[in-house]
């Protein structure tokens, strides 16, 4: 951005002169100009990108895992034992969901805040929190597991997701470990390590318990989110309700709440008090909370039924199915046959 003579009137104490150079501006208006400059400068320096699954693999350098060089919205999981060899990883957000196991010393940078780990730690990656790693020691070593939402197949409950740091911005991503803890958790990394190796028919779906094992062992670990209690009390009944919706079982049992304002109406507040609430509690809009929870059951009824896309788009309070389409394109790159074939194939 340069700057470059220009003519300009100024009112002031209502009288009007003509500027025809920035040196000429008023101190207080050439502050503001030089301040104006150079925000846009460190706001262009300071862009925060999103690193996808294929962007990880490579800045690792790891070899790509076939699934990913599909553009389909493919199911991904893996684990691995960390080999830290930067002193920090990139500061960006993420496509991915993460947890690592860290054994060492190291900072957690998140959101402004360093957070220091001391001897070892777990660290729930949350994909919109931009962060990064640094190590503070020489000894580094741990695991970590990274998956995408497709992997995850609606296996946990809107309520566990406000409880963990994975799913909820607003829960500290960093939770430290003593000896027995962190050997727990090396357990459970090493038994889906050894699922992910085998040919065992079931693998994913036991590497799924296990993932959410982990994930509830740290909410267990971390204790109870803090908040008022009537705010807290509202947040347990908004996904009480929510809950009571899903799973679907029959296209004749369609769902009855749809928007935010259904559910507040529901729970007898206003909706923006609601939404005021769960934004606060969640770092997510009560639509945004709904529309995933629909998604996810309709992947589930996909995979799982053998209801056409119709059926479940009326189902899921779609009134055409062209509707439904779009919808759910939208949200996971693919169109609904496509996911199902995918999956079949996979299968």
């Amino acid at each position: 951005m340069a700057l470059g003579v220009f003519n300009r009137t100024i009112f002031e104490g209502g009288e009007a002169y003509i500027v025809n150079h920035w040196s000429f501006l008023p101190t207080y208006q050439l502050c503001l100009l030089i301040c104006l400059i150079f925000d846009l400068y460190n706001n262009q320096a300071m862009q925060i990108g999103t690193e996808t699954l294929p962007e990880f693999y490579q800045r690792t350098h790891q070899q790509m895992p076939a699934e990913l060089l599909s553009k389909a919205n493919v199911s991904h999981f893996n684990v691995k034992e960390r080999i830290c060899l930067t002193k920090q990883t990139p500061y960006n957000r993420r496509d991915y969901y993460k947890i690592s196991l860290i054994i060492g010393d190291g900072i957690h940078k998140a959101a402004d805040k360093d957070i220091p780990i001391e001897n070892g730690g777990i660290i729930f990656y949350n994909p919109a929190v931009p962060s990064a790693y640094q190590k503070m020691s020489d000894l580094q070593s741990g695991y970590y597991c990274l998956f995408n939402d497709t992997f995850l197949l609606n296996t946990i409950r809107q309520d566990i997701r406000y409880q963990s740091a994975l799913f909820n911005p607003a829960v500290p991503a960093v939770i430290p470990l003593n000896a027995g803890q962190s050997d727990r958790f090396v357990h459970m990394y090493r038994e889906m390590e050894a699922l992910l190796a085998s040919q065992y028919l079931y693998k994913y779906d036991t590497i799924r318990s296990l993932l959410q094992m982990m994930i509830l062992e740290g909410i267990r670990l971390q204790g109870p989110v803090q908040q008022d209690n009537s705010n807290d009390r509202l947040i347990a009944r908004f996904f009480g309700v929510l809950n009571l919706q899903f799973p679907v079982d029959s296209p004749e049992n369609p769902l009855r709440f749809l928007t935010p304002a259904a559910y507040a109406d529901q729970l007898h507040v206003h909706v923006n008090y609601l939404n005021n609430v769960v934004k606060k509690a969640t770092g997510k809009t009560t639509r945004e909370i709904i529309h995933e929870r629909i998604v996810e059951e309709a992947k589930t009824l996909l995979l799982h039924t053998d209801w056409d896309a119709a059926q479940i788009a009326y189902t899921l309070g779609f009134e055409y199915p062209s509707h439904f389409n779009k919808y759910f394109k939208q949200n996971t790159r693919t169109t609904p046959l496509l996911f199902r074939e995918h999956w079949r194939q996979v299968s």
